[in-house]
């Protein structure tokens, strides 16, 4: 009975220190700055980055190349349209940036919101659509997952303990807190993510998966109402393939666009009849033949059986234009466990998959097969065959 009692004490000493820590370190003056005011700054926050790569697609698509790439047009168009409003951007390349820094980059330039742009990924493949998280504690375990899981890049930093009050991103204690500095935003920033998520249903036709809360790191100590867009999931196939398209990328910058635009009426009452918007009428995704030399799934493509050859498993994650891989065409990446695994082309016909696969062999990849894939999804060689028939 008394090692019981003594064990309750310490858990709840230790959540008494951890509150005072999360205190001390976000200080406990009330945030001054509401989004009363018309907006002159935006922040901009392209998610991961360098050696953090964010969610990997079966495809080889990195979420942080796709974040960056969205977050710069969304800039621009802002910049195009709206001289008077500064754009900063957390970053321009593919650099490494703590959390911890993002959030200081929008203090710091007493920034009116914070826009942080991310990709989605679960271990079910058919899952697709987009979210928008604001700053909140939620019970929610999916949404807890998803704030985990993004939370997770403060591990790729080497003083994260220090520098985030001991924070463990695979806890649920901490997540409690996170309310003390942004609940002041709350209203706003659900306002705004609102919007952006109207935009994607009725422009971009991306499933609506609503307005969430969670506690993300990146929006912790923000001074301003904040946002983190899930704009889609990597590991959905035909959604990986539109987030790493040209056009996919386009339309939901404009999306994101159009709702900053209506919080700018909104607050600076000012209404643009007709906005600059990034055209997509010379990208080669809407000519006639663009399936003959598109190397990404579409969704006519990916309705068919295909087969390709696995060509190895390895412990090092290589890239596709890797001289181990000289010769082959179409390489794929996935993930299986502590191994990369990799394809090598694309076939329609069995006996085409089978020549392909005797060419590989003589190019040294003696342990080779083929495979088997509908609608992106791995099958038998059978059912790929039986299906062919029909």
């Amino acid at each position: 009975m008394k090692n019981k009692i003594t064990q309750t004490i310490i858990k709840i000493v230790s959540k008494i220190t951890l509150i005072c820590s999360v205190l001390l370190l976000i200080g406990i003056a009330t945030p001054t700055k509401m989004l009363a005011g018309p907006i002159k700054v935006v922040v901009i926050d392209a998610g991961h980055g360098g050696h953090d790569p964010g969610a990997v697609g079966k495809s080889n698509v990195y979420e942080k190349n796709v974040n960056l790439k969205v977050a710069l047009k969304l800039g621009e168009l802002i910049e195009s349209n709206f001289k008077d409003i500064k754009v900063v951007y957390t970053r321009k390349t593919d650099v490494f940036v703590e959390l911890k820094k993002r959030t200081q980059i929008a203090n710091e330039n007493h920034a009116d919101l914070f826009i942080s742009i991310h990709c989605n990924s679960v271990n079910n493949s058919t899952i697709y659509g987009s979210e928008t998280f604001v700053m909140s504690p939620d019970n929610n375990s999916a949404n807890l997952a998803v704030a985990q899981k993004e939370n997770a890049a403060i591990l790729y930093e080497s003083n994260y303990k220090e520098d985030y009050a001991g924070y463990d991103p695979n806890s649920t204690d901490a997540y409690i807190l996170f309310s003390l500095y942004q609940n002041a935003y709350l209203n706003q920033s659900i306002k705004f993510a609102s919007k952006i998520q109207e935009e994607f249903r009725t422009n971009t036709k991306l499933v609506d998966r609503g307005v969430k809360q969670a506690g993300f790191l990146v929006l912790w100590r923000t001074t301003m109402p904040s946002v983190l867009v899930e704009i889609g999931f990597l590991s959905n196939p035909k959604e990986e393939a539109f987030l790493a398209s040209e056009k996919g990328q386009n339309d939901i910058a404009n999306s994101l666009f159009r709702a900053f635009a209506q919080l700018v009426k909104e607050k600076n009452n000012i209404s643009i009849e007709t906005p600059i918007l990034i055209e997509n009428n010379d990208l080669p995704e809407n000519k006639e033949d663009k399936n003959k030399d598109n190397k990404i799934v579409s969704e006519q493509q990916s309705s068919e059986v295909v087969f390709r050859i696995q060509i190895s498993c390895l412990r090092e994650n290589k890239k596709t234009n890797d001289p181990i891989f000289k010769g082959l065409e179409n390489i794929r990446m996935w993930k299986n466990g502590k191994y990369y695994c990799y394809t090598a082309g694309e076939e329609t016909s069995y006996e085409g998959a089978t020549a392909l696969l005797e060419k590989i062999k003589t190019m040294g990849f003696k342990d080779a097969f083929i495979t088997a894939y509908k609608n992106e999804e791995k099958i038998s060689i059978k059912e790929a065959k039986e299906h062919l028939k029909q």
